[in-house]
Order: structure tokens, then sequence, then C-alpha cells
């Protein structure tokens, strides 16, 4: 007859602390992910909204580029040089006689005008001096002195400030040039403000210069 087989004493429960134990590295991985998790969310964010960033200065910065070299931009740019560099020109012609007032300062009674006879016509200065008396000039006069040069054009020349006497003067004999006086004119006329020089384009008739220096008399 068979012995009886012993009875296997019954596993006892797993304890508290066996079961905390056992549980304890499934915890500690749950509790690290859990720990984990927020931090690399953040750095995701994080590292998105930096991209993000970068592209967009990235974009903006082409576009600015494209912009500042764009057809019309140039093509204004070369529009406004073009236009300042021709406004040095126009001001140094307009500015010539900027400093001269606009309208005689005397009227022609109390102008002094100084008549030069610039050509080789005897009397041509005297001529055109009359021509001027008749015309109010009283103090018009013929001087002596000879301008240097041979004139072919009657010119009106000025002192500073007297333009505007210089170009009625002009008007009254039908003279198209006027300017300012030259220094070897200055010592022929005296305190005259105004100068005529006759040129050829005024010798015209010479009925009355061949009279006077028929009889000896030198005219101007």
């Amino acid at each position: 007859m068979a012995a009886p087989q012993a009875r296997r004493p019954p596993t006892p429960p797993p304890s508290n602390a066996q079961r905390r134990a056992s549980s304890s590295p499934a915890a500690s991985v749950s509790a690290s992910r859990e720990g984990r998790s927020p931090a690399r969310v953040t750095a995701l964010i994080v590292g998105a909204v930096v991209v993000a960033v970068v592209v967009v200065a990235v974009v903006i910065s082409s576009l600015g580029g494209s912009s500042g070299k764009s057809p019309s931009s140039t093509t204004s740019a070369t529009h406004t040089t073009a236009t300042h560099s021709h406004r040095p020109h126009t001001t140094t012609s307009a500015g010539s006689h900027a400093s001269e007032p606009s309208t005689p300062s005397v009227g022609p009674a109390e102008t002094q005008v100084a008549v030069l006879n610039g050509t080789s016509t005897v009397g041509l200065a005297h001529r055109l001096s009359a021509s001027l008396q008749q015309s109010g000039y009283s103090q018009a006069t013929a001087l002596d002195g000879t301008p240097p040069g041979s004139r072919q054009t009657t010119t009106v020349e000025y002192a500073s400030g007297h333009h505007a006497e210089a170009e009625q003067v002009a008007r009254t004999l039908s003279v198209s040039a006027v300017a300012p006086m030259e220094s070897s004119i200055s010592p022929l006329v005296g305190g005259s403000t105004v100068v005529v020089i006759a040129g050829m384009d005024k010798a015209g008739s010479t009925g009355e210069a061949s009279s006077g220096a028929a009889g000896g008399e030198s005219v101007p």
C-alpha cells in the first residue's frame, strides 16, 4: 500500500511589503515618464516657436530686398538724380542778375550814360549820344576814350546795381547785348553808371561825322 503524498503547504499571499516592492519599478518608470513628458512638450513648443520666428524673419528679409531693387524704385532714383544734376545750371543762369533791381532806380534824365566809339567810324559815339538825349537821357555824353579791340556789335554795359538802367538804355537804342562793365572800360568813363560801346552795327550813315572831320574837328 502506497504511502500518502505529503501535501505542500499553500503559498501564502504576498505581503504588502512584497507587493510594494514588486510594483515599485513600474511606478518609478511611470513617475519618470510623467515627469519627463511635460518637459519634452515644452521643449518641442519652444523649438517650434523659434523655427517659426526664424522663417518669418527670412521671408521678411527676402521681400524687403526684392522691393528695394524693384525697377520702379530704380527709375525714381535715376530721375531724382537727373533732376538734381540740372539744378546748378539753372541756378547759375537765373542767378546772374539776382542781386540787381528789376526796375531802374532813377529816370532817364538822371541816368549817367557814357558813349564810347568801338569802331573806326568817326562821330559814331556822338550820334548815339545825341539819339539818347532826344529820348530823355540828358546826361548822355560821347567820350574820347577808345575801348580795346574793334567792336562789331553795340553793347550796353553797366556798373554794379544799375542793370535795370542799362536794359532801359538798350531798349532805347534797340540793342540786345547787355553786360556788366568790363574792368578795362571803367577808367574811361569816370562815374558813369551805364556805358554804350558803339559797334559797327550802328555805323550806318556817316554824313554828320564826315562833315565834322572835313572841318578839322575831332568827333568821337
